[in-house]
C-alpha cells in the first residue's frame, strides 16, 4: 500500500482545509454564475425567450445551429478563464474571490508565487477538463465535445470526473500537504494568505 501511495506528498501544509471547501464553495457559485453568463445572454438574445437556459444543448433541441452551443460554451470558457486564471495572476496575487475572502492562496509547490503556466494547467486542465465536475464550466467543455462528435461523452466524463473529485477532495482532506490532484498537475499548494 505504502509503494501505491509513494506519489503522495506529505509535506506539512499548514493551511486550514475548512477555509479551502468554503473558498471552493464560494468559487464554485460565483465562478458558476460568471461563467455561464455569457451562454444565459446569448441564449435570451437569440431565442427571444426567457425561460431557464439550461444547457448548450438547448440550441439545437429548440431547432438552433450548433453555431450558437459553440459560440456559448466558448463564451463561458473565456468568462471562466478571466476568473479562475487571470482575476489570481494579475489582480490577486494567487487568488480567486473565495480564496481571497478565506485568506488563502495559490503558490508554486516551493512556496514562491504562482506562475501564469501553472495556473493554467491548475484551473483549466485540473479543475475544468480533468476534475470536470468540479466547477461549472466543466460541463460546458463536456457539452461541446458531445456535440462535436455526436457520441454522449458527457455522462462518462462527469463519472470520471467526479471519481477524481473525490480522490481529490480525498486527498486535501487526509494527507499532511493537503495538496489536491489539480495541485499536483501544476506543481502547485494552497497556503494561508
Amino acid at each position: 500500500m505504502k509503494k501505491l501511495f509513494s506519489w503522495v506528498d506529505q509535506t506539512p501544509n499548514k493551511v486550514n482545509t475548512t477555509a479551502r471547501l468554503y473558498a471552493y464553495l464560494i468559487d464554485w457559485v460565483v465562478g458558476g454564475v460568471v461563467c455561464a453568463f455569457p451562454a444565459v445572454l446569448l441564449y435570451g438574445l437569440i431565442t427571444r425567450r426567457s425561460d431557464v437556459f439550461t444547457d448548450l444543448y438547448v440550441f439545437p433541441a429548440l431547432g438552433y445551429s450548433p453555431f450558437w452551443s459553440y459560440l456559448g460554451g466558448f463564451l463561458c470558457i473565456m468568462a471562466a478563464i478571466v476568473y479562475f486564471v487571470y482575476i489570481p495572476y494579475k489582480k490577486y496575487e494567487g487568488q480567486t474571490l473565495g480564496k481571497k475572502i478565506m485568506k488563502i492562496k495559490i503558490v508554486n509547490k516551493d512556496g514562491s508565487r504562482v506562475r501564469l503556466r501553472s495556473l493554467f494547467v491548475r484551473q483549466c486542465i485540473g479543475l475544468m477538463i480533468v476534475e470536470s465536475g468540479a466547477v461549472v464550466v466543466g460541463g460546458y467543455f463536456r457539452q461541446m465535445a458531445t456535440l462535436a462528435l455526436s457520441y454522449n461523452v458527457d455522462s462518462w466524463w462527469q463519472m470520471a470526473g467526479s471519481i477524481l473529485i473525490v480522490l481529490s477532495a480525498l486527498l486535501v482532506a487526509v494527507t499532511l500537504s493537503h495538496r489536491a490532484l489539480h495541485d499536483y498537475l501544476a506543481n502547485t499548494k494552497v497556503v494561508p494568505a
